[in-house]
């Protein structure tokens, strides 16, 4: 391996964004930076960028894999990492302060290395919600062991990956508008020989306006859905040990792009009990109602998406 860390980052159109990141990395030589873009219709001004950042290692790619989007534009960069370790970000995200140095002293071999993520908002400068999921996943699996953190944090960063076990195991990202990270993650946390978790902040997620995750139009809904039937029939086939999903939950997310064979299709998988008619933890909340007030008060909880509504 020449580098220690290669970074993987799809673009589009985000050319400031792209440059807080970059600002956000230390000028090192043992860090490769990918840059893939997917075919902006503002082209990235590459050499400007290199005299910018003259300290980086920074690799310019376009995606011309004739698939839009940002799973297609990773697997071009997953082609081309030649470092110890990868990492993934997105564009408009940032690093923390301070993170490869701690990387530097955590990273110990293993598959994925997890951590735990903050998040920004963009309208107003605040701090966002939107990594609260993953912030939780993290500390229940400190709290208790709870390996659902393998299963249920689909998204690519805030971890990072041995690039071998990549390699090894020919992950790739689905080819798809929305979810194209899903099945990656699932994949991977199911395949990790080894992982470890840690509390420390290493990656923020930005939140802003008119981005693909409150993006609800009915061909992104769509794409959402086909992955989700992928990540329940997988989690059947391998019988992981965790929640699928519900017959609730997918009439509820779904329901303004399923058509009524989608619906029958989704009521053939609650008799094949892929997943079930409700979540299984109304269950054992139902059962145990002290363990959900303790859930609301322990459990940071995502607030509305609508301010980011484009």
């Amino acid at each position: 391996m020449d580098f220690i860390y290669s970074i993987v980052v799809p673009h589009y159109n985000s050319e400031q964004g792209l440059k807080r990141l970059l600002h956000s990395i230390p000028a090192r030589a043992d860090i490769q930076i990918i840059v893939i873009d997917d075919n902006s219709s503002e082209a990235i001004d590459s050499e400007c960028l290199h005299q910018q950042f003259k300290g980086h290692h920074l690799e310019f790619l376009t995606n011309s894999t004739g698939v839009k989007g940002a799973g297609s534009a990773r697997n071009v960069g997953l082609k081309q990492i030649r470092g110890q370790y990868t990492l993934f970000a997105d564009a408009d995200d940032l690093f923390c302060s301070g993170t490869f140095e701690l990387l530097d002293t955590l990273l110990r071999g293993d598959d994925i290395t997890y951590f735990s993520p903050t998040s920004r908002c963009d309208v107003s400068g605040e701090l966002s919600d939107r990594h609260h999921i993953y912030a939780n996943l993290v500390r229940d699996y400190l709290d208790t062991g709870d390996e659902d953190i393998r299963y249920h944090f689909s998204v690519p960063w805030s971890k990072v990956f041995r690039s071998d076990f990549i390699q090894q195991n020919a992950l790739y990202f689905d080819q798809v508008i929305a979810s194209n990270d899903v099945m990656f993650s699932l994949v991977s946390g199911r395949k990790a020989a080894s992982i470890s978790v840690h509390p420390q902040e290493i990656y923020c997620v930005t939140r802003g306006k008119g981005t693909l995750t409150v993006n609800f139009k009915p061909a992104v809904v769509r794409s959402r859905y086909v992955v989700e039937l992928k990540r329940i029939e997988y989690i059947a086939e391998f019988e992981i040990p965790t929640d699928s999903n519900s017959l609730y939950k997918m009439v509820k997310n779904f329901h303004k792009v399923m058509s009524l064979r989608d619906f029958m299709d989704v009521v053939g998988l609650v008799l094949q009990r892929k997943i079930s008619i409700v979540p299984k933890r109304t269950y054992y909340y139902l059962k145990n109602p002290i363990a959900l007030f303790d859930r609301f008060v322990k459990r940071k909880q995502s607030l509305s998406s609508q301010k980011y509504q484009a």
